[in-house]
Formats: structure tokens, C-alpha cells, sequence
């Protein structure tokens, strides 16, 4: 859903940041957002003055199949929220084996381990999050590595069996 808290005005500074750096700059890209809401015209906004509109897509409101396409046709899930409860699509990312680029809030940092499967930033910090986009785009070997992390994390902490047996 497309609202304030979920920092997606954060992302389209970073976005703009990082793409002005050589090293990511010469690689092509795109940022999707699948999602409706009402701060939808604030984002776009933040895109147009980040410069990175044509990098970047709004997909609205998907089905359910749809989102699973998305996910697997990623390289990258990036959530930079300023707050979170538990974030069941970082856990749907992870379970489609995708690195995390997130905000150190909520439960966020007991899903995205940095260095294993993910980045983490402080939710705002503009500058870390365009630092944590380029090292993460500079290296696709270490993203199918961590992408392959996020899917163990996923299935030994948050699957539904190891769940029902900590009950």
C-alpha cells in the first residue's frame, strides 16, 4: 500500500543518488513499485525530482500471480519503511530467493541478516540507502548467493512447519 511510512520517497532519492554514481549508472535498471495508495501522486513526485522517472514504473495493484511474477522477476526487494510490524513481503521476497535492501525497523532486522542475505539502513538515511543500492548492484554473483540465504532464512525460521512447532 502506498503510504507516507513506507519510505518509498526515501528510495527515489537514493535511487537518484546511486544512479549518478559511474558504477551504477552503467548498468541498466528499474525500479517497479507494485502497489496502490494514496500517497501515489507524492511518490511520483519524489521519482520526477530525483530525476529517475524513466527508470521507473508504477504497476498499481497486481493479482496475486502477478506479484509472485514481479518478485521472481526482480534482482533486488528494497523496503525502505520508516516503521513496520513484521513485513510479510519481505518474507514473500525472501521466499522467492531475493537479497533485501531494508530499514533497521520493526521486524525487519529478524529477517535481513547484512552480509548474509541483505543490507540494512537506518529508515530516512538517504545517503546509506543509495551506499547499500550500489553495493548491492555492484556484485550479481553475491546477489544470487544472498537471494539464496533470504530462502533458507525463510524456510528455517518463518515456514509455517518450524512455526506450528514453537507453538
Amino acid at each position: 500500500w502506498l503510504e507516507l511510512n513506507k519510505g518509498f520517497d526515501v528510495l527515489a532519492r537514493a535511487l537518484g543518488r546511486a544512479s549518478a554514481s559511474p558504477s551504477f549508472g552503467r548498468r541498466p535498471w528499474r525500479w517497479v513499485i507494485v502497489s496502490a495508495g494514496p500517497y501515489r501522486s507524492h511518490i511520483e513526485r519524489s521519482v520526477s525530482e530525483a530525476g529517475i522517472a524513466a527508470q521507473t514504473m508504477f504497476a498499481g495493484r497486481v493479482s496475486e500471480g502477478d506479484l509472485h511474477g514481479w518478485y521472481e522477476a526482480a534482482s533486488l526487494f528494497v523496503h525502505p519503511t520508516r516503521y513496520e510490524g513484521s513485513s510479510l513481503v519481505t518474507l514473500e521476497a525472501m521466499a522467492h530467493r531475493r537479497p533485501i535492501v531494508a530499514t533497521n525497523a520493526g521486524g525487519l532486522p529478524d529477517k535481513v541478516r547484512p552480509g548474509v542475505n541483505g543490507w540494512l539502513t537506518e529508515p530516512e538515511d538517504t545517503e546509506a540507502l543509495a551506499a547499500a543500492l550500489e553495493q548491492a548492484l555492484s556484485d550479481d554473483a553475491r546477489l544470487k548467493a544472498m537471494g539464496e540465504a533470504s530462502r533458507a532464512i525463510v524456510e528455517q525460521g518463518f515456514s509455517w512447519s518450524v512455526i506450528a512447532d514453537r507453538q
